[in-house]
């Protein structure tokens, strides 16, 4: 893959043959500016460039990703350079949604479970971020992942992979298999996805507590019955626990989570009110600390919200009774 940077020829091979003539007209024209002395002799670096570029584009891909399989699969004398340099290509090649589609249709899901259980993290961090690639706004390879049972693998990456990247990594595959697609959603609650993103949250891993506590708010936005299985189980009040902890820049999220399940939804509103929560208390407090700092507008906004939503007259009322 191209890197960015200073210095160097940045030139992309076009990626197919109309965007290679269209290349070639628009230096054809550069090349022929008033002033210029006609024909002139090719240079060795754009022949060359020329070269791969005509070859790109007359190459198979599905070959190539067969390639790239073979290599993780099934050769275990490949270095582990060439895997992750195998991985990387597969990761580029799947960035389009009909490729994507092919390499299940070749049989390349069948390489999922390897890799995301692979001996070298970066190589495991790697198959978090291809497959979030192949599920990223791409029904059928969500349907397909559905199919192979993905779901248990990468929620045990979540849950007990010793290193943080694959992990950070599996959630966002889960995140991408899950949005939009309503039956990947439901296979996650049905693993105990929710009890899986509490525990994220709870882990000592920034990014993968601020990842799980946005998917957890789409969750509730996607789907409202998503809001009686969290008070089923009780994740109102951890919720409201994490808020007791030191502050820290999590909270912005978890207040942003905690807003989304109360909102239009009675039952946790009133759970939240509940006098031994002490969250009145607590958002409160936290208004009065974070006024005048700006990094913190959001989460001041978010608690304001949330004591306006949580104790109305009404609330306080059914909570009497």
């Amino acid at each position: 893959m191209a890197s960015g940077g200073d210095g160097g020829d940045r030139r992309q091979h076009p990626k197919d043959l109309r965007h290679l003539l269209k290349f070639c007209i628009e230096q054809t024209i550069s090349e022929d500016a008033p002033g210029s002395s006609g024909v002139q002799e090719m240079t060795q670096e754009r022949r060359q460039w020329l070269s791969e570029a005509f070859s790109s584009m007359t190459r198979d891909p599905i070959e190539d990703m067969k390639k790239c399989i073979r290599i993780l699969i099934e050769d275990s004398d490949s270095s582990e350079e060439l895997k992750q340099n195998a991985l990387e290509s597969l990761t580029d090649m799947c960035e389009s949604i009909d490729l994507a589609q092919d390499f299940h249709k070749i049989g390349g899901y069948a390489l999922l479970p390897h890799i995301l259980q692979d001996q070298q993290q970066d190589i495991r961090w790697r198959a978090g971020e291809f497959m979030a690639n192949l599920f990223q706004n791409n029904p059928y390879c969500q349907k397909a992942a559905l199919e192979t049972n993905l779901i248990p693998l990468l929620i045990d990456v979540i849950d007990n992979d010793p290193n943080e990247d694959p992990r950070v990594k599996a959630l966002y595959a889960i995140s991408c298999l899950t949005r939009g697609f309503p039956d990947a959603q439901k296979a996650f609650t049905t693993h105990d996805g929710f009890s899986v993103l509490m525990r994220a949250m709870e882990s000592n891993i920034q990014r993968l507590k601020t990842k799980a506590a946005f998917l957890l708010r789409d969750f509730c936005i996607q789907e409202l019955s998503n809001k009686d299985i969290l008070c089923d189980m009780g994740m109102v009040e951890q919720l409201v626990g994490m808020l007791r902890e030191e502050h820290s820049s999590f909270h912005e999220h978890l207040m942003g989570a905690l807003l989304s399940v109360v909102t239009d939804h009675q039952r946790a509103t009133q759970e939240c009110a509940r006098p031994e929560f002490e969250l009145r208390e607590i958002l409160t407090e936290r208004i009065a600390y974070l006024e005048g700092k700006e990094e913190f507008m959001e989460e001041r906004q978010y608690a304001q919200d949330l004591l306006k939503i949580c104790f109305t007259p009404e609330n306080q009322e059914q909570i009497e009774r």
